[in-house]
């Protein structure tokens, strides 16, 4: 990936118009944002089709974004708001199946080379009760949201929520301690 400044710049070219600063965001951020609505939709018709409408919705709201804004976060909502746009778009018979073991790609927490800052969120995630835990994987690793949450864990929406935020609190609290 590239700086942020340099992708903020190239999102402000699009906005005045600029095709090849389109281009040029393409190349950069296509990569990360595929990853993202493959995750979420599991299979590459659609998330190619997800990702199409994700920069066409970015080229048309470049001018939207803020100077304080981080543009590749931005570009992240922008795309999984129109991969999940397009999950609900499903007939029913094609549902989305966050338990299908046959689709799993390689795991990136399986992987031999860790960062500190990768090591220390697994260590807090450790300090997590294990059901709580699992819900933020979910969430954050598998991308579901509360209704799903609320029916894998039989809780309501807003129980979810809660524990969710206490959880995450939870986490912040501990990365921020250098242990």
């Amino acid at each position: 990936m590239t700086s942020h400044r340099k992708v903020h710049a190239l999102v402000d070219r699009v906005a005045a118009g600029d095709l090849h600063a389109f281009e040029e965001l393409y190349r950069l951020t296509s990569p990360k944002l595929y990853g993202l609505v493959l995750r979420l939709l599991r299979r590459p018709e659609l998330a190619g089709e997800a990702l199409r409408q994700a920069y066409r919705r970015i080229r048309a709201e470049a001018h939207t974004l803020r100077p304080q804004e981080d543009p590749v976060c931005w570009m992240a909502a922008v795309a999984r708001s129109c991969a999940l746009d397009m999950a609900w778009k499903r007939p029913v018979g094609d549902a989305f199946e966050p338990f299908d073991a046959a689709q799993r790609g390689e795991d990136p927490l399986a992987s031999e080379r860790r960062s500190p800052a990768l090591i220390r969120l697994l260590a807090c995630l450790g300090k997590l009760p294990e059901e709580r835990r699992r819900m933020v994987l979910l969430a954050f690793y598998d991308g579901w949201n509360r209704e799903a949450l609320s029916i894998y864990f039989d809780a309501p929406v807003a129980a979810i929520r809660a524990w969710m935020a206490r959880s995450v609190s939870q986490l912040g609290e501990c990365m921020g301690r250098r242990t």
